[in-house]
């Protein structure tokens, strides 16, 4: 396998967690890395032994043959160093999401990366955890019949959609394929959820598959629970410890040991889909091939998070799939007034 080289442009938490996959992951190497502040930056190269230390990615870039590009920059940021990034003909770029804040962004990114034979892939975890691919491949094998729901909730302090529901909704694509339409009711009360967005949405699969997503809320903690409900049973799972879930499944023949369907453990698979999506990009390289998560995918994930805001902006219709409104519906309302400015959780900033 070839030693490839990697990249980071912006030095914070989520560059940590990247490195981590780096340092772990067979094949790779993190070689370099960007942030305007130089402080941070000393301190990320000195902590995870990177010699090639920039404050501009644009010199990154230049001085340095990389093979990847993780972009660990705030949610508004992504976009400029993935467009630098195929400009200068890295192989592929890792990036955070969202992968940006608007859809003619995300157009953008994608065009660019098809144009320059840059292979762009978008870091939603759940493509790449172990347990979660376990129960895709549970249902691809019928191990509850045929899918008929997935439900997902994402509860707590967890920002605007934009910084996190798009995981959500590339878990409900991840298992219900391509949506044909979505509805959602969607509330900022600045007093009562203590500046969060609280989201209600439905969504409708070409395959017939319904979904639902349950997302902020009004608690103080975090929990993330998922349902897939078949014709003939249901799986669960609910986080533990960060990504790893614990994990059950009823059926008529594995009924659990109650009268009630409380079904069966499934072990949990010990695994970090941080590393795991690392090693997801350098199989991309070595294997010539698209990933799970690319632009494509990350794309479509955000197009279902600004169908939800656009559903909420035109009072709580049904939005027709491919949802192509390219100006963000957040962006309207926040400056038309229908919604107040809560603190932007990957931002930095009022939003």
């Amino acid at each position: 396998m070839a030693d490839y080289r990697a990249g980071i442009v912006g030095c914070g938490h989520i560059a940590q967690v990247h490195a981590e996959g780096y340092r772990a992951t067979p094949g790779v190497t993190l070689v370099a890395a960007a942030d305007i502040v130089p402080e941070a930056l000393q301190a990320f190269g000195e902590k995870w032994g990177v010699e090639g230390r920039y404050t501009d990615y644009r010199e990154m870039l230049a001085g340095e043959k990389l093979d990847i590009l993780s972009i660990c920059t705030r949610n508004n940021q992504h976009v400029e160093p993935t467009l630098a990034g195929a400009d200068a003909g890295v192989p592929a770029v890792y990036c955070e999401k969202p992968m940006a804040m608007n859809l003619e962004q995300a157009d953008q990114m994608v065009n660019a990366c098809q144009r320059a034979g840059t292979k762009l892939i978008v870091d939603h975890t759940m493509r790449f955890e172990a347990n979660y691919v376990h129960v895709q491949e549970l249902i691809d094998q019928g191990a509850i019949g045929e899918l008929l729901t997935v439900e997902v909730a994402t509860i707590g302090d967890l920002g605007e959609l934009t910084h996190n529901a798009t995981h959500s909704f590339d878990t409900l694509c991840m298992f219900g394929g391509e949506p044909e339409w979505l509805f959602a009711d969607l509330e900022r009360n600045v007093e009562r959820n203590n500046e969060r967005e609280d989201l209600f949405a439905l969504v409708g699969f070409a395959n017939g598959v319904r979904g639902m997503l349950t997302y902020g809320g009004y608690t103080n903690y975090r929990d993330e629970a998922f349902v897939w409900e078949g014709t003939d049973g249901r799986i669960e799972a609910r986080a533990r410890n960060g990504w790893l879930p614990k994990v059950r499944i009823w059926t008529h023949k594995r009924p659990g040991d109650t009268e009630f369907r409380d079904g069966e453990p499934i072990p949990t698979r010990e695994n970090s889909p941080y590393t795991n999506g690392i090693a997801e990009v350098v199989a991309c390289l070595s294997e010539d091939r698209q990933s799970v998560s690319d632009g494509k995918a990350g794309r479509l994930a955000l197009s279902m998070t600004m169908a939800a805001y656009e559903s909420r902006r035109q009072g709580g219709v049904r939005i027709r799939f491919p949802c192509d409104v390219r100006e963000s519906p957040l962006d309207m309302m926040l400056e038309s007034g229908e919604l107040p400015r809560i603190w932007g959780r990957g931002i930095k900033q009022w939003t």
